[in-house]
């Protein structure tokens, strides 16, 4: 990278420093910004400046003073001087979500499932109109897909839910929008929904484990989002453990993961139960059920147990369809998890829902805007 380019990235990480710090602190002053940072106050009015006139910070009024000296004034984040469009595509349905800065959801909307683009295209185009949103205002685009996307190029490597593969997603879309566009796989984007708005607090080393007409986790190691190598990572539903080696039980190349045939909603629904429905008999003591969910919390726990052995995450979030009705063996999981891991983690169920993917694909909107010009 030229000196130049080094430069400008400074700056751009200086910049997004010190929106964060007024987001958090707020309200508080450029000379306690400053203090809070080590940077000189000359580099934070530079900076909040620039915030200012983009509108991503406002001016408060006068606060306290720093030190005995001139009150300064304080500043405070605008959530709404920027939106994002957040889209996660499934099997059966495409939702599309609007939000501010602070992830408060201005437009909302479920659409039957397609994979035609002209189609995603002309109903985008059409949140944005009924949203009434300025789309000067509009920072960006995202999209959680249901298969191996590359994130970095917009390309769609294998989406097999959609019939897509080997072209450009983001490149067919780039015409018809003035803002950046984004894509990702759509459990990650689930992942970064929950940790964005599904709890009290971001937790920065977490595991996400999507069960439902599938199963799909994710890894967020430091606050970073792990795609690994062909951005695969989080593949589960291929775990296999000695009781399937011993009985043969492979997964096949291109075919359902031998864990996925264990845990997933299409595995408990072979016994004659929507897992809705598994679960409610269970909280009712039918004994014909008690064998069915007892082998789903051996095989969940199981995995989810050596994951915690190999990552240390801090959490572990269970989601998708599935996890709905999981409050009757949450406590059961936890315990056997604890049991067979001498690492200690938490152990919760989603908190958003099937609004998860599509607002976690705002959130990679953001994150990835962060420390570029535009904030």
């Amino acid at each position: 990278m030229s000196k130049t380019g080094n430069l400008d990235l400074i700056k751009n990480l200086n910049r997004s420093l010190v929106l964060e710090t007024i987001r958090n602190e707020q309200p508080i002053s450029r000379a306690m910004v400053a203090k809070k940072l080590g940077l000189s106050r000359s580099t934070v009015t530079l900076m909040v400046n620039d915030l200012l006139a983009k509108k991503f910070v406002v001016e408060l009024g006068l606060g306290d003073s720093l030190g005995g000296g001139r009150k300064g004034i304080e500043l405070g984040f605008n959530p709404k001087s920027g939106f994002g469009i957040g889209v996660d595509i499934g099997r059966t349905k495409m939702m599309v979500v609007i939000t501010d800065l602070d992830g408060d959801i201005v437009f909302k909307q479920r659409f039957k499932s397609t994979n035609s683009i002209d189609e995603i295209i002309h109903t985008i185009k059409g949140c944005i109109e009924k949203s009434k949103i300025d789309i000067n205002l509009i920072l960006g685009l995202g999209f959680g897909l249901p298969g191996i996307v590359n994130s970095l190029t917009g390309e769609i490597i294998d989406v097999p839910l959609l019939n897509w593969e080997q072209f450009n997603f983001i490149e067919r879309l780039k015409p018809f929008f003035p803002f950046p566009i984004f894509i990702n796989n759509d459990v990650n984007c689930a992942a970064l929904g929950e940790r964005w708005l599904g709890g009290k607090e971001k937790i920065d080393n977490l595991f996400f484990i999507a069960i439902g007409s599938g199963i799909g986790s994710a890894i967020i190691s430091k606050g970073d989002l792990i795609e690994g190598h062909r951005f695969s990572a989080g593949e589960i539903n291929h775990y296999i453990d000695r009781d399937d080696l011993k009985n043969n039980r492979l997964s096949p190349v291109n075919g359902v993961g031998i864990f996925e045939t264990q845990a997933s909603g299409p595995a408990l629904s072979k016994f004659g139960y929507t897992p809705s429905k598994l679960f409610l008999e269970y909280k009712r003591g039918n004994t014909e059920v008690e064998g069915i969910v007892d082998d789903f919390v051996i095989h969940l726990s199981t995995v989810i147990s050596n994951v915690v052995s190999l990552l240390n995450p801090q959490k572990v979030i269970i989601g998708g369809g599935v996890s709905g009705s999981l409050d009757v063996v949450i406590e059961p999981i936890r315990n056997r998890v604890s049991k067979l891991t001498p690492i200690p983690t938490e152990v919760e169920l989603a908190c958003l829902g099937d609004e998860a993917g599509a607002l976690g694909s705002v959130a990679y909107v953001f994150e990835k805007l962060q420390d570029t010009d535009i904030f």
